[in-house]
């Protein structure tokens, strides 16, 4: 790193807890408080769906702003909401405002995010910026991976609130250290006018995130109700389980993405896209038989390493190409192949109750290896860092 430790890591720490407000609610709380998958399924569509479309126009309004409000208070500001949506979800019986509370936190998360990856971009250079997706990814990932122990450990045992109070602290915590480790990154030219055409090659890293996320997010989704049927526990007996699992895969994924950020400073990242999508769809289509747990562990553990393989580099890739003056915008435009593909995975909670786990684990698995097509036919320079900057 030609950086300084504390920029690195004041660049990336905000995504540990923005993790526990997507994943560790998402997966872990939330279930416990609305019950069966088509439920599950059609309240996370809505929330991170609104979440999704929310954040184009949260990294718009960070982008025209940011001479008034820097990055870091727009992080800040879009915390509180989040914060107050978590608390009404758990502090809660009623099934309405549990789900009002579930919207509010996804749509005030995203708008976080849409602040948080611009950070990249905007200090750091084009030949640093795959390590740093990398370090991005370890920090998201095992973020995901706290989430899901503690949170795991904590819901097992009914308390709730304890929950909401550890996240709590971690926003907190990690905007300070934001505020400490990352200078306030003025506009250093004119802001430019955004253009509704997108920098080329954009749109197909968008569409192979989404047909990739889909697919790990769909299995990730119904993970405990997946644990429940193969050890045949009901929810509440396999949300420890789930979160144990949860926490190994994404420790996986965390370890591998430092590693493959390095390589996406050198290599070509559509190949790294490439190889990612077919080990995880290899991994998903491992689960398909019901194998017990031995067949869940070993499934779950490539679809880790290819994760860590296609989302590191699709960051990369995303991230070289955006306008630093515009990067709120597009990174948001860019996310909507992550929200969107959060959003959509919802929709196989209806299949998996008419149907059982194993047409939705194949359309999980074809989504994954489907997701190399659109870097492997579009033309636009998606490989090695010197090829998108030409």
């Amino acid at each position: 790193m030609s950086r300084g430790a504390g920029l690195w890591i004041g660049l990336s720490v905000v995504w540990v807890p923005l993790a526990f407000l997507f994943d560790g609610v998402t997966v872990l709380v939330l279930p416990l408080r609305v019950g069966d998958a088509s439920t599950l399924g059609l309240v996370s569509l809505v929330g991170l769906g609104m979440g999704a479309g929310l954040q184009p126009v949260a990294g718009w309004l960070s982008d025209r702003l940011r001479d008034r409000v820097d990055r870091r208070t727009f992080l800040a500001v879009a915390a509180v909401p989040a914060i107050l949506g978590l608390w009404l979800l758990v502090g809660t019986t009623g099934l309405a405002a549990a789900i009002a509370g579930y919207v509010v936190i996804q749509a005030a998360a995203s708008a976080m995010q849409a602040a948080q990856q611009t950070l990249i971009p905007e200090h750091l250079d084009r030949v640093e910026q795959g390590r740093a997706s990398g370090l991005k990814t370890t920090f998201d990932v095992g973020g995901s991976f706290l989430a899901f122990l503690v949170l795991g450990a904590l819901l097992a045992s009914g308390d709730a609130v304890a929950a909401a109070a550890v996240i709590t602290v971690l926003v907190v915590a990690a905007l300070v250290l934001v505020f400490v480790l990352v200078p306030n990154r003025q506009r250093l030219r004119r802001p430019v006018r955004p253009s509704l055409r997108l920098p080329d090659g954009l749109g197909a890293l968008i569409l192979a995130r989404f047909l990739f996320l889909f697919a790990t997010y769909g299995v990730g989704r119904f993970l405990v109700l997946l644990v429940g049927e193969r050890l045949g526990l009901d929810p509440s007996q396999a949300v420890g389980g789930a979160a144990g699992l949860l926490a190994l895969f994404t420790l996986a994924t965390a370890a591998s993405a430092l590693p493959v950020g390095w390589l996406a400073d050198r290599q070509s990242r559509r190949d790294l896209m490439v190889a990612g999508a077919a080990i995880a769809a290899a991994g998903i289509a491992m689960l398909v038989p019901s194998t017990g747990l031995p067949g869940v562990l070993a499934g779950g553990l490539l679809m880790s390493v290819g994760t860590a393989a296609f989302v590191t580099a699709n960051w990369a890739a995303t991230t070289t190409i955006v306008a630093r003056d515009d990067a709120g915008r597009l990174m948001g435009i860019a996310n909507l192949g992550t929200g969107l593909a959060a959003a959509a995975a919802g929709a196989l909670g209806p299949l998996i109750d008419a149907a059982g786990f194993g047409p939705a684990l194949v359309v999980a698995a074809t989504a994954s290896a489907a997701a190399a097509l659109p870097v492997l036919i579009h033309p636009a320079p998606l490989g090695s860092p010197r090829e998108s900057a030409a």
